[in-house]
């Protein structure tokens, strides 16, 4: 993105950008052919991460560390401070089938330019995290056994509401995926998100509320992080030791560490939530709700078990 001078633009100058490449096929397939690392890598068939590549993930730097998604600015911004490492779904992970189509179709559609510039925009919204090293981009996947739609696509807001929920149910299982891969936490602001998420942890799931301060933006929440680099370094090492062991005396524990971790902004009620050591078959959950189906429904659906129970970060 930054060769091609899309990084020191705004999300929507770069959105009004990429919309204007096709009228130039020959840069616009440059751009995707960059973006899918083409020709060390073929635009035919899904993307999917290999053993090698989440192993480098999980030796990043930075134990103390969430999950978050581009979409959700207000979590980006407060994950800035709270977390040590933060990694961000890369929305431009899989952009195969883009590329294949830029090459074959008589004219280039617009709703694949369209989708390039929304996803473009929302990997430049976390530009300046990634540039200081904070944040990592994380694959926007999960594995075949968890998705019983392989290549899905975001739908439309106005689209069938079953297939908007399904989407908000995949959000959230791929940010548990995810943090249960690399030993992290879960941040996420957005109720739909949070919703789903409920059900995925579980009835019995431990919660305890905390106030936070909220940084207005992205840039406020970077300088306040340099400021108390040394301070917030000790709390991001109390607040990895005490969540180690998952269990629901360190709820509170970390509620009370991420508590001392804001500085400026407005205050507002957040919670840690701990979830049950196993989730409802994923596949089979989001198969229920594009059914339209209530999710929580007799009979009880099989359980998958997971590396450590989970641990998210969300507003109440």
């Amino acid at each position: 993105m930054a060769a091609h001078g899309f990084a020191e633009l705004s999300p929507p100058e770069v959105q009004h950008a990429i919309l204007e490449l096709p009228t130039n096929r020959a840069e616009y397939v440059g751009v995707l052919e960059d973006i899918g690392d083409y020709p060390a890598r073929s635009p035919i068939g899904q993307r999917v991460p290999s053993d090698a590549d989440v192993a480098t993930l999980k030796k990043q730097q930075g134990r103390w560390r969430a999950v978050v998604s581009l979409e959700d600015e207000r979590a980006l911004r407060n994950a800035t401070g709270l977390f040590q490492r933060v990694f961000v779904l890369d929305p431009l992970y899989d952009t195969g089938a883009l590329l294949y189509a830029a090459w074959h179709d008589p004219l280039i559609k617009d709703v694949h330019s369209r989708r390039l510039g929304e996803q473009a925009g929302l990997l430049v919204r976390g530009s300046s995290l990634l540039s200081a090293g904070i944040a990592a981009l994380l694959p926007d996947h999960l594995p075949g056994s968890w998705n019983p739609r392989p290549g899905w696509r975001k739908p439309r807001s106005s689209e069938d509401r079953r297939q908007v929920a399904a989407w908000a149910m995949r959000s959230g299982l791929v940010l548990l995926y995810w943090a249960d891969r690399l030993d992290a936490l879960v941040c996420t602001t957005r109720g739909d998100v949070i919703a789903s998420l409920d059900v995925i942890l579980g009835p019995r799931v431990a919660s305890t509320r905390l106030e936070l301060m909220e940084p207005r933006h992205t840039d406020e929440a970077l300088m306040a992080r340099h400021a108390r680099a040394a301070y917030l370094a000790e709390m991001w090492a109390d607040a990895r030791l005490v969540s180690r062991r998952r269990m629901r005396y360190s709820v509170e524990d970390i509620a009370f560490v991420l508590a001392g971790a804001t500085v400026s902004g407005w205050m507002s009620g957040w919670r840690v939530s701990l979830g049950e050591a196993s989730i409802p078959d994923p596949a089979m959950l989001m198969r229920r709700v594009l059914d339209g189906q209530d999710p929580e429904r007799e009979p009880p659906l099989p359980r998958r078990r997971l590396k450590r129970r989970p641990l998210c970060v969300m507003p109440f």
